[in-house]
This record gives structure tokens, sequence and C-alpha cells, in this order.
């Protein structure tokens, strides 16, 4: 935890930094208020751990708007797949047009309805409807200049890699999966 001084000598503004690596931690963050919510590689995390850390991203009282932060590589199959597929296209890639398009969801019973606007939800299922907006932003390493510029290496080193993780995290495809192989039958004779 960091305090900075303000203006205010009885309320320093403070920074805590906490780690969240299995669902069972969850129960540590009962009662917080977290404004600011920010994931590493989104894509290691379950389902559970990222709508139940959105419960807890909110501020109270404090002058800051709350909002949520993720990175992630490809992960084909996986439940956030799911939850972007609207901005993948059917070759497994980030539609272009659509990368950095804000939409709006609802959660409903689990399941999540999108719109291109929070009136539509709203129309859809109530007055009680609260949408939340939602964007996907599409980035390579290409996009990372400082890093290229820093550790050329980096890209060869991305480069060296099977055609699965290259393809997920080189090239950023969602869709390809790894052959599964092939199955040997023995037969005695």
């Amino acid at each position: 935890q960091w305090k900075f001084k303000t203006k205010d000598k009885n309320h320093p503004a403070k920074i805590s930094m906490l780690g969240l690596e299995y669902e069972k931690e969850l129960e540590n963050y009962k009662g917080s208020q977290i404004p600011v919510v920010s994931f590493d590689e989104l894509n290691t995390f379950t389902e559970r751990m990222f709508w139940y850390m959105l419960s807890r991203n909110r501020s109270g009282n404090l002058p800051i708007r709350p909002y949520m932060r993720a990175t992630t590589n490809p992960a084909p199959n996986s439940w956030l797949a799911g939850l972007i597929d609207w901005w993948i296209g059917e070759d497994g890639f980030i539609i272009p047009e659509r990368s950095n398009v804000i939409r709006y969801m609802h959660r409903y019973d689990n399941e999540v309805h999108w719109a291109d606007t929070s009136e539509e939800l709203k129309k859809k299922f109530g007055p009680d409807c609260d949408p939340k907006s939602f964007t996907f932003i599409r980035s390579t390493i290409y996009d990372n200049k400082a890093l290229l510029k820093n550790d050329p290496s980096y890209l060869a080193n991305l480069k060296a890699q099977n055609k699965a993780d290259r393809a997920t995290l080189l090239d950023g495809n969602w869709k390809y999966k790894a052959n599964s192989g092939m199955i040997l039958e023995f037969v005695n004779r």
C-alpha cells in the first residue's frame, strides 16, 4: 500500500495492489470497494472471478469513476472468447472495424445480452436494467513500439513458438486450435 499527501492531511490518498490467484480467494474481497480493477491475462482467470470482481468495482464517496481494464491473449474455447465473440471474425481475428466499438451488456440469469445502445437493453428488460458499457481493443506486439525497441529479441521469441502458440500469441487468432493428434489403434494379430 502506498500513501500520498493530499490537501486534507487527515485523509491521505492511498493505492493498494492485491492479487487473485484462486476462486477461493474471492472471499477475501467481500465488502471491498475497488474503484479500479485490472486483470493481466484475463484469459487465465475464471468467469466467476471476473463477474465477482465486477461486483466489487465501486467507488463509494471517492471522486473516481469505477472501471475495469484487462489484457489478454487469445484463448479459443474459453468463456472469454464467448464474451467477446461479436468482435471476433469467422477467421478467428478481431474484426478491425469493431475494435474499440462500445457495446452495452446486461447479464441476466448468467446470460449476457448485448445491444448497440443502453436504451435497447432497457426497452427489452425494463427500467430496472442497468446496462454496462464494454469494448474490446485489438492490439498486437507491433503496437508496443517501446517493447520492440527495448527488447527486439522478444519478437523472435514469439516467432519461435509452435504453430498453435504462434497463432494465438503472435498472430492474435481466437479460433486456432492445435490438431489433437492421431489416434493409434493397436490390433492383436
